[in-house]
């Protein structure tokens, strides 16, 4: 969490201190439940932050497949793809943040467009026409024409 405080405060130092203390407790966790699709996904997120692109997108699409493999289409995989967005914006790569924003919003989930609107791990991809149009879409869920 104090990572992640950090690092939406624009202060890389501190965030990636505790991301990577974080990172190490992930793997001890991971090595007793390495097919924990939500450690893998945090993995990934702390990656992100310590500047690990290539590791922390691994590390994210693991955790989307492990979620997948559960079949919980409610809770584990809408919530692995939310985890995988983060992790896809911290590395810098906005295309596959928004794929994964796209599908998430594709279905009933706790996360919507005004969500989206007013969280701050979507601030990097403001004023991108595609995240404009997702946050666009009504509370009724129509989805705009591209």
């Amino acid at each position: 969490m104090r990572a992640e405080l950090y690092w939406l405060a624009g202060d890389p130092v501190p965030a990636r201190r505790y991301a990577d203390s974080a990172r190490v407790a992930y793997e001890t966790q991971l090595r007793a439940t390495p097919n924990d699709n939500q450690r893998q996904l945090f993995r990934g997120l702390a990656l992100a932050y310590l500047g690990q692109r290539a590791a922390a997108v691994r590390e994210g699409e693991r955790g989307l497949a492990l979620a997948q493999a559960t079949g919980d289409g409610y809770v584990n995989i809408p919530y692995a793809r939310y985890l995988l967005a983060r992790i896809y914006v911290a590395a810098g790569d906005h295309p596959h943040a928004l794929d994964q924003l796209d599908s998430l919003l594709a279905k009933p989930y706790i996360i919507s467009p005004a969500w989206l609107r007013i969280d701050p791990n979507w601030a990097p991809l403001r004023g991108d026409p595609r995240f404009e149009r997702l946050i666009a879409q009504s509370a009724a869920g129509a989805r705009p024409t591209p």
